[in-house]
């Protein structure tokens, strides 16, 4: 793990009052699917191309502080496979492109939980992505090919997540939309497209 996420995880951590909390801590684990979306991505490469959500998964771990009243803190720390799939098509020939981005995901969310047996759960707040590599997969034809790509994206994302879900017991079951606040392109000018990510990740997880 990158020891840029270790550093921010325990900042985020040492910053929350503890000590109003300190019999109010449990955590747990949680996974399942992820569907990434860069937004405009394929209008800026070529203006036919076609988008449509890159499938893959998301694992990882949380902590919740409890202060009363249904009211928690939540950080995290997910591994997450974003990016987008493009299609082209000109006359007889077609190609395809998958844009493969895997980050390290650290959000911190303010949480809500109601109702008693079978509660519910919303949720909101700030991501602090880091990136562990970046490639582009191409088919063309019958031939296809990799490249690593990742000295031309930002290797830091700041985002915002909003979800919600369900747990019985120990049991989680949510959703939730993770919305990229930074533009990916890697020494960007204010002349330059913005190009940023989306993710909606649909996850199982188990509270200790």
């Amino acid at each position: 793990m990158s020891i840029r996420v270790l550093v921010t995880t325990a900042a985020v951590i040492a910053s929350l009052p503890f000590g109003a909390a300190a019999q109010q801590i449990g955590g747990g684990v949680k996974g399942g699917l992820s569907l990434g979306d860069v937004p405009k991505f394929a209008d800026e490469i070529y203006e036919g191309g076609n988008t449509s959500l890159r499938a893959g998964f998301a694992a990882g771990g949380f902590i919740a502080i409890r202060f009363g009243s249904g009211f928690s803190v939540q950080p995290e720390v997910l591994y997450t496979q974003k990016g987008v799939k493009i299609d082209f098509s000109d006359g007889s020939m077609s190609a395809d492109l998958r844009y493969k981005a895997d980050y390290i995901d650290v959000p911190v969310l303010a949480r809500y939980t109601f109702g008693k047996g079978l509660r519910g759960y919303v949720f909101a707040g700030p991501s602090f992505d880091f990136q562990l590599s970046t490639k582009v997969a191409a088919s063309l034809l019958e031939q296809s090919g990799e490249q690593d790509v990742s000295e031309d994206v930002e290797n830091f994302e700041f985002a915002m997540v909003f979800g919600g879900g369900i747990e019985v017991g120990p049991l989680l079951l949510e959703a939730r939309w993770s919305e990229g606040l930074t533009n990916l392109a890697a020494d960007a000018t204010s002349e330059d497209p913005v190009i940023k990510s989306r993710t909606y990740l649909f996850l199982v997880g188990f509270r200790f």
